[in-house]
């Protein structure tokens, strides 16, 4: 593949997106070239078109939830074959940080101080080929996707980690009842995977309409609108005035970071999913309703390679049904127009297949 030419989705600067073709990138004997198979578009992706980002340095190629078939690697490369369809994952961690060496990869120190991830340190996935060196190789960012997950699932399979790690985080189960705060694409996993982790009642609420219908195809007991009905007086008449047991906080909203202890049950856990913007991220919390109800409050962002995995096998084992989260797949062309319609959030997961 050395000395060929690719089409990339080139990231000159804020607003400045543009399809072009480049060389296809070089790889030494310990790295993997990949074909492209899917690259999902996520929500950084387009706070990074619409405001840049610190550690990106451009001109670059974005994208980081990534699928794709290894065309070409090097005559070191062990444990993988030309022709495997692998999922990576973006965080490149450095495995020896005290958080990697508890498997926490995800929170490694290193990857915290230069963003080490594909879309961001390294060139990403919104190209037709991409290099991967041999510390992500070496590191497991490859994970092989199984047969009956195709490109387009596989590459929302990062995202859905991160969901699953809130999830375990709470130690959703058998039993609970669930509120889903935020019905965009991760709250939509999160009620997946709450139902596949066996949680007896699932509760969505969600301001927008049309993202509210677009949540009904997951299968929650509950579809809230909070500006028509009080959320407080229905998640007590349905847990007989206990209130949830876990409360998944999949948006960016400090009103309802702040209300969830309201509507929590004792002891019940509370995930910060959505984070606040930088410069306005102070919530005020009732201390004595946490120290009275023993509530646990967490947050969680990332993910790590066993959750990815995770993931690909409740695709696979159909636990979970991956295309359902896909609203549209569109072909690298389509890229730039399409991270300017993404802003109306009209859509779930939108995959490009370069």
């Amino acid at each position: 593949m050395s000395g060929g030419k690719m089409k990339a989705a080139v990231y000159y600067g804020i607003e400045d997106l543009r399809v072009e073709e480049i060389d296809v990138p070089a790889i030494g004997d310990e790295d993997v070239l990949l074909r492209v198979g899917a690259c999902a578009i996520c929500g950084t992706d387009v706070k990074v078109y619409n405001y840049g980002y610190k550690m990106l340095e451009p001109p670059t190629i974005t994208g980081h939830e990534i699928s794709g078939t290894i065309v070409d690697m090097g005559r070191n490369v062990e444990g993988h074959e030309i022709g495997d369809r692998v999922c990576v994952v973006p965080i490149v961690s450095c495995g020896h940080c005290y958080y990697c060496r508890r498997g926490m990869t995800h929170l490694c120190i290193e990857f915290s101080k230069k963003t080490e991830a594909f879309g961001f340190y390294y060139p990403g996935g919104f190209a037709e080929y991409m290099a991967v060196p041999e510390k992500a190789v070496r590191g497991g960012n490859l994970i092989r996707v199984p047969d009956g997950v195709s490109d387009e699932e596989a590459s929302i399979a990062e995202p859905m980690a991160c969901a699953l790690n809130g999830q375990m985080i709470a130690g959703v189960g058998i039993g609970d009842t669930v509120l889903v705060i935020g019905a965009g694409p991760i709250g939509c996993m999160h009620v997946a995977l709450s139902r596949a982790l066996g949680a007896t009642t699932v509760i969505v609420s969600e301001p927008r309409e049309e993202r509210l219908e677009q949540a009904r195809q997951f299968g929650a007991d509950y579809y809230v609108n909070p500006g028509k009905l009080d959320l407080k007086t229905l998640v007590m008449e349905v847990t007989g005035g206990i209130g949830a047991n876990v409360i998944m906080i999949a948006a960016g909203s400090r009103a309802a970071q702040e209300s969830a202890l309201e509507l929590s049950a004792n002891r019940a856990h509370i995930d910060f999913f959505g984070g606040l913007p930088k410069d306005d991220s102070t919530v005020h919390l009732d201390s004595n309703m946490i120290h009275y109800k023993e509530v646990y409050i967490h947050g969680s962002s990332g993910s790590t390679p066993s959750q990815i995995k995770m993931c690909l096998d409740l695709m696979s084992g159909k636990r979970v049904e991956g295309k359902r989260f896909i609203s549209k797949v569109v072909s690298l062309e389509e890229l730039p127009a399409m991270v300017v319609e993404a802003q109306s959030w009209s859509q779930l997961k939108v995959v490009v297949k370069p």
